[in-house]
């Protein structure tokens, strides 16, 4: 499952169970996104409302079958759900298997096949925007692009790509160039458009207990090449993208950040590290100044493992944006994992 810069592994079951003390209120629980029988486990759960449906993004995705193209996992999967609707659709091959979101190049699949799944490429959606009305572009999917090596956490970062998607469908097509590659962040969690411009961050781990966000923007009718990005250096947008200032503290890996009409103020909601607690920061704009983190509720837990990969679905809000749609990463224990909803609402 999708582990690179999470910090806690759901399949890594010892040293992450447990919630610190004075931690928030539970919230009311919905249940856990479906998915397709065959499916055992999957994580991720970014989403964006495309054509007034809603586009579900999934990493990591084990199954119990070996699908049409000879793998018996995916590290990229989609559905489509109707609103809030936890019932999703997703089109399936011959073996009853969800398809590979972001199909992989001949030399990608020729050393998966090789290796996997202990030595693999990945491509992992972090988060997405909305397409232009009017275009074939329903969604434009930002991914981190890396390999995964034998071991625990044991993971190379190459980079973060975007992918166009067509309303409807489950399989996008990837712009061909990375976006972002070392030594720049992989820039791809986070996608929230204000004043014409998308904004993505990458969360890197600083410490253990700590993680450095960093914001970039680019022009939101068109983010696919490098040269239309630029990064927040703490006073300006500048376009050497190695030169980005932290702008939050504390998110291992990922996190979404929206606008929120209830506090008037723009929301980042993510996981806190090596706890089942979400937490959430505002800022007057996507670049901070981040205040923060403040507690919005603890997650269901599970004995030896721990919840990570919280995200806020802006899209699916109400009440004026005081009640708030939450997906996290469960971990059920073995290779069994949910993708769970709750719905806190703000203070």
């Amino acid at each position: 499952m999708r582990r690179a810069a999470r910090l806690c592994p759901a399949l890594l079951l010892a040293a992450c169970g447990g919630s610190p003390a004075n931690a928030p209120a539970s919230a009311p629980e919905l249940g856990a996104l479906g998915h397709p029988p065959v499916v055992t486990a999957r994580d991720g759960g970014a989403s964006v409302s495309v054509r007034g449906r809603t586009l579900w993004l999934f990493d990591d995705t084990l199954m119990t079958v070996t699908g049409a193209d000879g793998f018996s996992y995916r590290s990229a999967t989609a559905g489509w759900a109707d609103g809030a609707s936890l019932s999703l659709d997703e089109p399936l091959d011959a073996a009853g298997a969800p398809f590979q979101l972001l199909p992989y190049t001949d030399a990608e699949l020729a050393y998966n096949r090789a290796g996997g799944p202990n030595e693999r490429f990945a491509l992992w959606p972090g988060s997405a925007v909305e397409g232009q009305s009017g275009t074939n572009v329903g969604a434009f999917i930002f991914f981190g692009y890396l390999k995964v090596h034998p071991g625990a956490l044991d993971y190379e970062g190459l980079g973060a790509g975007v992918a166009t998607l067509a309303p409807g469908s489950t399989v996008a097509t990837r712009v061909p160039t990375l976006l972002f590659a070392p030594p720049v962040p992989g820039f791809s969690v986070g996608a929230v458009v204000a004043d014409g411009f998308v904004h993505l961050y990458a969360c890197d781990p600083s410490g253990t207990l700590d993680s450095d966000c960093r914001v970039a923007r680019a022009p939101a009718a068109d983010p696919t090449t490098t040269a239309a990005w630029t990064v927040w250096d703490g006073a300006t947008w500048n376009t050497d993208l190695t030169q980005g200032a932290p702008v939050l503290h504390g998110a291992p890996g990922d996190l979404s950040v929206s606008w929120n009409d209830h506090f008037g103020a723009y929301l980042a909601v993510h996981s806190a590290i090596f706890s089942d607690d979400v937490v959430f920061h505002t800022a007057p704009r996507p670049e901070g100044p981040w205040s923060d983190a403040a507690p919005l509720f603890v997650g269901a837990h599970h004995a030896g493992t721990t919840n990570y990969a919280a995200k806020e679905h802006p899209e699916l809000a109400t009440d004026g944006g005081r009640g708030l749609f939450v997906t996290y990463a469960h971990p059920l224990g073995g290779f069994d994992e949910d993708v769970r909803v709750a719905t806190p609402t703000l203070p």
